[in-house]
């Protein structure tokens, strides 16, 4: 039976009072032209309702800890800059937000709330319908994860993906990565580097390897090689100029190991306070040395210190927020026969580009490249408001970028913010209970994860074709047929234990 905590309810019930309270007053002064102070008021109202989103995921911090990453990055990435710029520069906010008046400014920010709200309010909706496999997960722990014999053939078939797969992988990286060392960051969005077929194809399993590895619930031991690789690659990906590799992919892996904790007992637990105390150490210092690299990028000075480096590193990063603005901006020039497009782009994208799809409907391949041809046809979002702004910007190599937000904002409006927010919402409750799913769905989710947490600054729906596209499905058939093909013979048994504070899956002679 569902049961709700008093002091829960009491705690939500004020906090969430204040937040609407405030909600209405910003809306009220709109109305009645009090258009700055409206959105000094709506600010107040993020700001409460951020508070009250947080204070509600930390009471159940190990269920609810995707999505208080996911939180964390709608913050950065898309309010960043509203928060640097209020704080630091509140008689310049139209300007440093690029916004054209404050009426413009409050809708933007209004559909920002608006967003993270439906996404908080659809996970806490769900709550009844994955209450039974979540009191599963906090009664029963260990026994709540998925059995099967066929876990440790599968971890030996990925592990040996993984490290054939990773020589093109890191071949394509560097040669990434010496492409932006010798002509600059943006060539790589104005060029295209030749990678011949066969290492490219190869390349791809890379990740679904690893993915598939972490979905057998690997032990301590069995982890630090397969990981060390990883990591590698997560770091040698900071030469291509691009931090966004590293940090979604560092906090997918945050995010795996605060769930596998939660299947222990509480005195065998691995994250305690002084963990999380160690971890809130390195992840300021990350903040620093990856806006290092941005400054350094840019070809800007970096004498600056820890305090300047850190709200740099905000005001950067919380560049979005331009996106909804400019979308509010220029809305009226939308063509809207086309808007819908810009949303389901990913799908065009995918069918143009996939091998079986784009021959069986004599389809072009999509090439994205910065040009004035491109940009003329495509249905990316990014490519296309930029273009619409700054044309100047675009062909030099720079570009705005995208969001989940603004594009469910051009299709359909505000009810296209509530439902693919509210979409968003359902998701991520469901990763709350990923663990406790088969292999294979653990490592759909893994990868969906990441891309889940970049959504802010990413396609709606990319996240569909990145996951479910059809190398990734044939790579699990793959695996899987091969490690029943093994286990014909071979008489293989599971155990289910803790052993040093990790989930252990052994094999019978």
């Amino acid at each position: 039976m569902l049961k709700i905590k008093t002091s829960d309810f009491l705690r939500d019930t004020v906090l969430f009072g204040l937040t609407v309270i405030l909600m209405f007053a910003a809306n009220l002064m709109n109305v009645f032209g009090e258009n700055e102070a409206a959105v000094d008021v709506l600010f107040f109202a993020i700001i409460m309702m951020n508070i009250a989103i947080i204070c509600s995921l930390v009471a159940h911090i190990r269920r609810d800890f995707a999505l208080l990453i996911f939180v964390g990055a709608f913050n950065v990435l898309l309010l960043g800059r509203v928060y640097t710029s209020w704080f630091g520069y509140h008689h310049k906010l139209l300007i440093l937000l690029e916004a054209d008046d404050f009426p413009k400014l409050f809708q933007s920010l209004q559909i920002v709330a608006l967003s993270l709200l439906c996404v908080y309010g659809a996970y806490r909706a769900m709550g009844p319908f994955f209450y039974r496999r979540e009191s599963v997960v906090r009664t029963n722990g260990l026994h709540a994860v998925s059995k099967n014999d066929l876990n440790p053939i599968v971890r030996q078939i990925s592990v040996v993906v993984l490290y054939i797969s990773s020589i093109p992988f890191f071949y394509i990286l560097l040669t990434t990565g010496l492409t932006v060392l010798r002509n600059g960051y943006l060539s790589s969005y104005t060029n295209t580097s030749s990678i011949p077929s066969s290492i490219s194809r190869l390349s791809m399993f890379f990740v679904p390897a690893f993915a598939v590895f972490l979905g057998t619930l690997p032990n301590k031991k069995q982890i630090k090689l397969p990981l060390a690789v990883y990591g590698t690659y997560m770091l040698a990906s900071l030469l291509t100029g691009r931090r966004n590799t590293m940090v979604t992919e560092a906090l997918m892996l945050i995010a795996y190991f605060v769930m596998r904790d939660a299947l222990l007992d509480k005195e065998k637990r691995v994250l305690k306070k002084r963990t999380v105390a160690y971890a809130g150490i390195l992840g300021v210092v990350s903040m620093y040395f990856l806006q290092l690299l941005a400054l350094i990028r840019a070809g800007l000075n970096t004498d600056r210190g820890l305090g300047e480096m850190l709200v740099s590193f905000l005001d950067s990063q919380g560049a979005s927020f331009r996106v909804i603005v400019q979308t509010v901006n220029h809305i009226d020039l939308f063509n809207p026969s086309v808007v819908h497009s810009y949303l389901f782009y990913p799908f065009e994208l995918f069918v143009h580009n996939n091998v079986v799809t784009k021959t069986l409907f004599g389809l072009t391949p999509i090439i994205e490249i910065q040009n004035t041809e491109f940009v003329r046809t495509t249905h990316n979002f990014g490519h296309a408001l930029t273009f619409m702004v700054d044309p100047a910007r675009y062909l030099s190599g720079g570009g705005f970028g995208t969001s989940y937000v603004a594009e469910a904002y051009v299709a359909y409006g505000i009810l296209g913010v509530v439902l693919v927010s509210a979409m968003v919402g359902i998701i991520f409750r469901f990763f709350s209970t990923l663990l406790t799913h088969s292999w294979v769905t653990i490592a759909f989710g893994l990868i969906a994860l990441k891309n889940f947490v970049y959504l802010p600054r990413n396609f709606a729906f990319l996240w569909v074709t990145e996951v479910f596209n059809i190398t990734y499905i044939c790579f699990f058939v793959a695996i899987y047929v091969a490690a029943l093909l093994i286990a014909k013979g071979t008489h293989a048994r599971s155990l289910t234990h803790a052993r040093g504070g990790w989930l252990t899956w052994e094999e019978q002679p």
